[in-house]
């Protein structure tokens, strides 16, 4: 939506149409979308494979953060857990980012893309899995308060109330 109001088109312009991926990317293979906003491994496919070319992205628009999610009971009780796995994590990426062609090998058959297309995404990937802090908690209120503003949420919601004290 930031991408369309920075491009000078109003919400009330298009008609969003929420898809599965793949059912999205069909509907624009035959032409039943106009665009069609996805992330890779999605986007490098369809680059790869139909030549659908980017339009735009959310560099410098909107903050592009991953998470690690976990029930506030399993936190509880096993939060010792979570912070080894975590370190286990840091290095799994660590070793990810230094040696892309060696992850899209691996994770080529599990997720059945060819390596090439993965490299592609994986080099596009951020690396660096970090604590959320109060910047990363209040972007992410913003997004909340857009999405709640769209109807895309049915009541708002407070970001911090989710996040795990000292993440």
């Amino acid at each position: 939506m930031k991408a369309l109001e920075t491009a000078g088109v109003k919400d009330s312009e298009i008609e969003p149409v929420v898809l599965a991926p793949a059912d999205a990317r069909a509907a624009f293979e035959r032409g039943a979308v106009q665009a069609w906003a996805i992330w890779d491994p999605f986007q490098a496919a369809a680059e790869g494979t139909i030549k659908a070319r980017e339009l735009a992205n959310a560099e410098g628009l909107v903050p592009n953060y991953q998470f690690y999610l976990a029930s506030r009971k399993a936190l509880d009780e096993r939060g010792k857990a979570f912070d080894v796995v975590l370190a286990q994590l840091r290095e799994v990426d660590d070793w990810a980012k230094s040696d892309i062609k060696a992850v899209a090998a691996q994770l080529s058959p599990a997720i059945g893309l060819p390596t090439d297309i993965l490299e592609v995404a994986l080099k596009r990937q951020s690396y660096g899995i970090k604590p959320i802090d109060n910047a990363v908690i209040a972007d992410q209120q913003k997004l909340a308060d857009v999405f709640f503003g769209l109807g895309l949420l049915p009541k708002p919601i407070k970001v911090s109330d989710a996040v795990r004290s000292g993440s």
